[in-house]
């Protein structure tokens, strides 16, 4: 059984809260409220500091990140040709543990999505599942490499690296959200909606083309860098549309509203590539 991040870190939720009783036991004594009323607001205090801190790391528990880090060489390399040339690939869904519903069903039946991780096979066995390791990598190879080419321009200087990654790291959320917002207002199954981990997974895969986009302007010039950058974003968004492509079945006649607004979203990798990455040209 895994053990939790109280248990791993030897620290419990019960010492919070006895903590935060003595502390409030002696706050209130300061301020001369003390006896029976004193006792009474400090355990109830006590008590719900132990409920909400349960709470937070339940929510902070980091088990469940660990199948987007379970990879392997094989998948890294796949999963890099499948992002930057996602045409040759035919079967998008994906792979599962255990029969019953799940992406690509069992004897080539489609059948409907999963709402547990567990029936899911990780990236390790299945190339179609997102994954954590590769936009994680991405993430960091962009911020460096801007913050080159930025250096090479003479423009650098060391506030670049968290500028650049608060940026790329707004436009992520903001990307996210509006895909949530959008799944919610087009109605999507609750059991078809990606999950968070999910969606940032693959709108991070961005990162691959917009690395490949700013070499090329380094070694080749400007055109080089809008040409490549906005043809991997063009790639970006067709296995973005092909990746998700599940969401657009649906029985209330909403198919092609779920078709347009993926497209959209597909348009979209395209302007964020150009939108992160164009501080890398010269001045």
């Amino acid at each position: 059984q895994q053990a939790t991040s109280s248990q791993m870190s030897g620290w419990q939720p019960g010492a919070a809260g006895a903590d935060a009783s003595f502390i409030m036991s002696g706050m209130l004594g300061s301020a001369g409220v003390n006896g029976v009323a004193a006792d009474i607001i400090s355990q109830q205090g006590g008590r719900m500091v132990k409920s909400g801190t349960t709470r937070l790391l339940a929510c902070l528990d980091i088990s469940s990140l660990k199948v987007y880090f379970a990879v392997d060489n094989a998948y890294v390399l796949h999963k890099i040709r499948l992002i930057l040339c996602p045409f040759r690939h035919a079967n998008w869904r994906r792979s599962h543990d255990q029969p019953g519903p799940g992406l690509g069903g069992v004897g080539g039946v489609q059948q409907s999505v999963p709402s547990d991780h567990a029936l899911y096979k990780p990236p390790s066995s299945d190339v179609n599942a997102p994954d954590l390791y590769i936009p994680t990598m991405g993430f960091i190879t962009y911020i460096l490499l801007l913050a080159y080419a930025l250096g090479l321009d003479n423009r650098f200087n060391p506030e670049v690296l968290s500028l650049t990654a608060s940026w790329a790291m707004v436009a992520l959320m903001l990307e996210v959200m509006v895909f949530w917002g959008g799944l919610w207002f087009l109605n999507v199954e609750t059991a078809k909606r990606p999950y968070f981990l999910d969606l940032l997974a693959y709108t991070s895969y961005k990162f691959l083309g917009i690395i490949v986009g700013i070499v090329s302007g380094l070694m080749l010039g400007t055109t080089a860098y809008y040409v490549v950058t906005i043809l991997f974003g063009i790639t970006m968004g067709i296995f973005l549309m092909k990746s998700l492509n599940y969401i657009t079945e649906a029985y209330d006649g909403s198919s092609n509203q779920r078709r347009y607004f993926l497209a959209a979203m597909g348009i979209m990798q395209v302007f964020l590539a150009v939108f992160l990455s164009r501080s890398a040209l010269p001045a």
